[in-house]
């Protein structure tokens, strides 16, 4: 017979498994508290929950006992441990599970980031790399002009030349031969070909922001929390930091190293939000994060595009359970029947109404505005000033060569006499 009296060790979690009061009774809600109610209906059971008394899932201590849920399964202070645990080889050497009702897909949440600054937006066309090729390429240019090309040429004028082939200016004192011709015309397809490519891709920049580039991959996750610009939260009493450390992959142990050295964690519930300002990411399950959170666009938060791992969940219970058999019958009938997949969607649906009906359905206006043309305007203003700088400098050096010709000219006249 199956037991009429049943302890649930519990974690209190909001849309999850959720304890609210009403007059003297206790009352679970959530997608996991449905299914704790659904069991308790169908094997004809009375339930006691147990919270946890160090809020935490459940993690090995140093002499071999468990922490949070699990410790009270394992102690057999309780027969049940909810909501849904992973199911690892660790934990089922002191616990028991019934069949799995769900997946535990770890990966990283972080807020998604605000639009690139416009004011450098003039260097987003092409990337570093490329910036540096181009330059180099347009400095080798200058010197081959200079030794083959240019009659009489310094380095000086004959950067000053090419640089005008890039925008659209004459090239002058050429030497013309046919294979010079060859490259001459090989530049000029280049000095064409490139500012095209750079207008084109700079307009679109302006007219559609890029978003900030943040890290998409645990790997690269990993490399901006080592260069500290990020930092990376593990949920409070779980065993996510221990599966990061017997990964064996670099990059993911390096990972928990800091994650370890800094004590970065969080409570999994209330206040979820509140971690992700500034560069922060959060391990989570994804079923997790789209219970708490919603999905987009009506949260501004990224999942990872890739995860550490995924584990099947289910209801912990004490070892040699006398009724498991009978348990695992009534959880493959809800499972089976699509109940706990649907009491997980609606229960998202309801914790994410609130968001759902504060979003603003608006058309962005696609327009450049003074404020994104500013940058143009301060660098034709910039140009204006170093032209006329120039041209006052042209007309000092001609001044000057004007008022040694004379005086030559006198000097001759005077020895002459």
């Amino acid at each position: 017979m199956f037991p009429k009296r049943i302890r649930v060790a519990a974690l209190s979690i909001p849309n999850v498994f959720q304890l609210n009061t009403i007059g003297d009774k206790i009352v679970v809600n959530g997608s996991e508290g449905k299914l704790l109610n659904c069991l308790a209906e169908k094997l004809n059971f009375i339930y006691e929950v147990i919270l946890s008394p160090d809020g935490q899932w459940g993690s090995r201590n140093e002499n071999g006992t468990w922490n949070g849920i699990v410790g009270l399964v394992q102690s057999g202070k309780t027969d049940f441990a909810m909501p849904a645990l992973g199911i690892t080889k660790e934990r089922m050497e002191d616990i028991d599970f019934a069949l799995s009702h769900g997946l535990l897909e770890k990966i990283y949440a972080t807020k998604e980031p605000g639009e690139m600054p416009k004011i450098t937006a003039f260097t987003y066309p092409f990337t570093l790399n490329a910036w540096i090729l181009y330059v180099l390429m347009t400095f080798t240019a200058a010197v081959l002009f200079q030794r083959m090309m240019f009659k009489n040429s310094t380095l000086l004028g004959s950067c000053i030349s090419v640089l005008g082939s890039i925008v659209s200016q004459a090239m002058e004192n050429i030497i013309e031969t046919p294979w010079r011709r060859v490259l001459l015309g090989l530049w000029l397809s280049i000095a064409t070909v490139m500012p095209f490519l750079y207008n084109i891709n700079f307009l679109s920049f302006l007219t559609m922001p890029e978003k900030m580039p943040f890290p998409k991959t645990f790997e690269e996750l990993s490399k901006a929390v080592l260069s500290g610009k990020y930092k990376c939260l593990t949920p409070i009493g779980t065993v996510d930091r221990e599966l990061l450390r017997k990964s064996d992959i670099d990059y993911l142990v390096k990972l928990v190293e800091v994650i370890e050295k800094n004590d970065w964690e969080y409570p999994y519930g209330k206040g979820f939000m509140d971690f992700l300002e500034g560069p922060t990411a959060l391990i989570v399950p994804r079923s997790g994060m789209e219970m708490l959170l919603g999905s987009p666009p009506f949260v501004n938060v990224k999942p990872s595009l890739d995860n550490i791992g995924i584990w099947h969940a289910g209801v912990g219970m004490k070892q040699n359970f006398c009724c498991k058999e009978r348990l695992n019958s009534v959880m493959h009938g809800i499972v089976s029947g699509g109940l706990y997949e649907k009491w997980s969607r609606d229960q998202a649906f309801i914790a994410t109404l609130h968001e759902r009906l504060n979003v603003k359905h608006e058309e962005k206006k696609l327009q450049l505005t003074l404020e994104d043309l500013k940058l143009a305007f301060f660098t034709l203003a910039t140009g204006y000033f170093l032209a006329f700088l120039a041209f006052f400098a042209e007309l000092l050096s001609s001044k000057h060569e004007m008022n040694r010709d004379d005086v030559l000219e006198r000097t001759k006249n005077f020895l002459s006499h």
